[in-house]
């Protein structure tokens, strides 16, 4: 038993130390979501999501559940785990505890939720796919606080940070604030995934790859960028975080230091 345990000790901690030697690591996984502050990494297999640091793995699972949509670690204290299928929520603290759950199958009026996001002081991006509109919501007093005109394009992917959410389309990105006013709004044929951590947001098109930075205003400026991306890759995940842009790819994370130029 000891001799187990050291063992996973000593794997832990080279699936992490590895990050910062060789820039990239062995992660067979069906989703990568991100890496926190402490470098802990989160991921699913079999639906199962992982929080995996130097000493040791937690998990969370529900069959009941179905497939796990999509993950948000913004605040890991309360990472969000999205169930579409069910239409269900999961809140978890930093130890993969459930905190609390919720059936969006019971809003008033109802709707069908397709994406969700933390948007901090008790509040959730929710897009509604019946009315193809972006919805700040209250989830603690059960109500609608804002939302958007209708969305014309379909939506594909969500970004977003406390204040403000960025949907991803097929035409370009467009992001709004928690008044549900546009405020910026890139047109841009994209590769999916997009990678996002406040400031910065970044993504492949057919030329290479794109930056860009949150200005004053509240709009994208397009940022030249002074690191190279191979364009070998074709990210199943990418994650951003404090500068690192992490790329998932054929069972290997692989981690690049990005500089850019403010605009």
């Amino acid at each position: 038993m000891k001799w187990t345990l050291l063992l996973f000790l000593i794997n832990s901690y080279n699936l992490i130390a590895q990050i910062s030697t060789d820039n990239s690591i062995s992660l067979s996984c069906d989703s990568f979501y991100g890496v926190d502050d402490f470098e802990s990494i989160y991921y699913s297999t079999d639906n199962v999501l992982y929080k995996k640091s130097e000493s040791k793995r937690l998990e969370f699972f529900d069959i009941q559940l179905g497939d796990i949509t999509s993950v948000d670690i913004i605040n890991p204290l309360k990472i969000l785990v999205f169930y579409r299928d069910t239409q269900t929520l999961v809140f978890l603290d930093n130890r993969l505890n459930e905190q609390q759950r919720l059936n969006f199958n019971t809003l008033k009026p109802q709707r069908f939720i397709e994406h969700v996001r933390l948007a901090g002081e008790r509040r959730l991006w929710l897009y509604n796919l019946d009315l193809s509109r972006l919805e700040l919501y209250d989830y603690t007093n059960h109500k609608l606080v804002n939302s958007t005109t209708p969305v014309k394009e379909p939506v594909i992917e969500m970004q977003s940070d406390y204040n403000f959410c960025h949907l991803i389309t097929e035409k370009g990105i467009i992001t709004y604030n928690t008044y549900a006013s546009e405020t910026s709004r890139i047109i841009e044929e994209l590769k999916l995934p997009v990678a996002f951590d406040f400031e910065q947001l970044g993504f492949q098109t057919d030329s290479g790859w794109k930056w860009y930075r949150f200005d004053k205003e509240f709009r994208f400026r397009e940022s030249e960028i002074t690191t190279s991306f191979s364009q070998e890759y074709s990210p199943e995940s990418l994650y951003l975080k404090g500068g690192k842009l992490y790329l998932y790819h054929q069972k290997r994370l692989h981690v690049q230091t990005i500089n850019l130029k403010k605009p």
